[in-house]
């Protein structure tokens, strides 16, 4: 993803506060701390590798509903794009779309105007 369209998802301080939360959660079992930059790209990305895949699993299903809805006001995420990225990792085994936040994402994603 350019650098320009990077920034200007975390150009507003209240989200980058709120997806810096959200890695707190997705963070902490793994070795290796993601980047809030990392996160933006891997859930964005057309074809996430494993180690994408897990990342997007742990926001999807391990991050709070409320935190996750903060990440959509602030524009750091949309819906559809959360719901798209929980799809593409289906395909590498990891389904989270029949958790509780899986199914919330889907369900608000079918609201969202694109």
């Amino acid at each position: 993803m350019a650098t320009n369209q990077l920034s200007h998802r975390l150009s507003d301080p209240d989200g980058r506060a709120w997806l810096r939360a959200a890695l707190k959660t997705v963070n902490a079992p793994l070795p290796i701390e993601t980047a809030p930059e990392a996160m933006i790209n891997h859930v964005l990305d057309v074809h996430p590798d494993i180690y994408a895949s897990v990342r997007i699993a742990a926001l999807i299903d391990e991050v709070p509903g409320p935190t996750l809805a903060n990440l959509v006001s602030k524009r750091v995420f949309s819906y559809n794009e959360l719901n798209a990225a929980m799809e593409r990792i289906r395909l590498l085994g990891l389904d989270v779309s029949e958790t509780e936040n899986g199914r919330w994402i889907a369900e608000m994603a079918g609201f969202e105007v694109v």
